[in-house]
Formats: C-alpha cells, structure tokens, sequence
C-alpha cells in the first residue's frame, strides 16, 4: 500500500497541513523535552496525559484516511498507522494484533534517537507519544473509541535494545 498524503502551506498564516489536517512540525529537541516534562509531573499523570493527548491528536488524522480512502480490512488500516508514522517522520513500525491484542516493534525511533542524542542512554522505556499513536492506531483499524487499548513499552531503543516493542492490549 502507498499512503497518499497531500501536504500544503498556507503562505499567508505560515501553516502547514497535512491532508487537509492542520500539523506542526516537530524536531527531537522539542519531543525529549515534551517527554522529560511528562516524567517531572509524573505525580499529575504526565505520562498519561502526554500519550492521551498523542491519542487524541492522531486518531482524527487516521480515521480522515480510513474513511475518505474506504478501507475496511483491519490489517490494512494497520498498515495506514504504520505509513502515517514513517511519513511523520517519527520512525518505523511494523504491528500486527487484531481487536483484543497485538504488538508493535519500532526498528527507528525519532524520539529514542533524540533522546540519545540529548542525554544518552537509559534503563526505563520512555516513549510515551508512541504510545498514544499506537493506541489511536488500534482504534482506527479496530473501529473502536479512544482509551480502547492500554500499551505497554516493553524493551526500547532508548536503553540499548535492538528494537523498541509494544504490547497491546483491549481494555
């Protein structure tokens, strides 16, 4: 499958849109410092609320293409999460799972690398925007509403392993 994506600017309000959906672009400076802010206010639910607000944010973009480009298999519409995530520039996934369960393995990770990069390497997973694209992810191609999915970073880039894996799970 080929992702169509129609990326435009607005010159007039210096916008950028990605199919129709306005974005902001990102770097890893920005993304470790979103994530080490969520770990400081880990007694408010940062992390939580940092990949719930990734969920939010990403499930209108999938579902827009799911439903404008008519795909109804749940492996292809997986298939568009893993795209979208590539073309966002935010790594490279592969999942498989199907309503109640699955899995997904990030061989690039933008945010373990800037991490990295930034602080080094550490002992505890930390990617928690991936999580709530993971789990908008699973909505889409599941059809089912937000906070359907609980994931869990289990290995990750970031500590040294040669994949970053998420386990998926229907709450």
């Amino acid at each position: 499958m080929s992702l169509q994506i129609d990326l435009t600017f607005d010159d007039t309000t210096y916008r950028h849109y990605t199919n129709g959906f306005l974005t902001v672009m990102h770097c890893h400076h920005y993304m470790t410092l979103a994530t080490r802010l969520a770990e400081q206010f880990s007694d408010l639910g940062g992390e939580r609320i940092l990949a719930e607000s990734a969920e939010d944010a990403l499930r209108p973009l999938l579902d827009d293409y799911i439903q404008k480009h008519g795909i109804s298999d749940p492996d292809e519409r997986l298939k568009i999460g893993q795209e979208y995530y590539a073309a966002i520039g935010m790594g490279k996934m592969a999942a498989s799972g199907d309503s109640h369960s699955g899995s997904v393995t990030l061989t690039h990770s933008h945010i373990d690398q800037g991490w990295v990069m930034k602080w080094g390497e550490r002992p505890t997973p930390m990617n928690y925007w991936t999580q709530g694209y993971i789990a908008a992810m699973f909505g889409a191609a599941f059809d089912k509403p937000p906070r359907s999915f609980a994931v869990e970073e289990r290995e990750s880039l970031v500590s040294g392993a040669p994949h970053s894996t998420f386990l998926v799970t229907a709450k």
